[in-house]
């Protein structure tokens, strides 16, 4: 497996990042039971115009999952963390965090994950994030953000 930051310019790898999307948020918008998540409906010209940088796990050339941030000089906002459903529960998530949390040393870290979304509340908490903050962008729907400072 390779850790590398992902081209998302190129179209096929715009294309396994989108599929990957779609798959991993049909999975929390179950979880979360909201059908709505703006993720899983996004578009390859929206990938592939992403602010930030990805960075993907890859087995050969077949990417399995990724994280996408934005930086500034202080904070670190994860926008996305998706996994491919087949290799949930494999610490592929983990490794992505892991990654952010080494090369953002000194920054405040931050993530949202829907209230109802047990598997990345307890890898925020496992990795030393903590609940900062809640709030209801539609009726019935709750965020958490997550912050770590490293």
């Amino acid at each position: 497996m390779q850790l590398k930051e992902v081209a998302i310019h190129q179209f096929e790898q715009a294309q396994q990042m989108l599929e990957i999307q779609r798959n991993a948020y049909a999975v929390e918008a179950e979880l979360l039971g909201f059908d709505e998540i703006p993720a899983r409906y996004e578009t390859i010209d929206v990938i592939q115009n992403l602010p930030g940088t990805s960075y993907g796990l890859y087995i050969e050339e077949r990417l399995i999952g990724f994280v996408t941030v934005e930086a500034s000089e202080k904070t670190v906002e994860i926008t996305k963390l998706c996994i491919d459903p087949t290799y949930f529960r494999a610490r592929l998530a983990t490794t992505l965090l892991e990654h952010i949390l080494s090369i953002h040393k000194g920054k405040l870290i931050y993530v949202h994950t829907g209230k109802h979304n047990g598997p990345a509340k307890r890898l925020y908490t496992k990795l030393g994030f903590e609940p900062s903050a809640k709030f209801e962008p539609e009726h019935g729907v709750t965020l958490i953000r997550y912050t770590h400072t490293s």
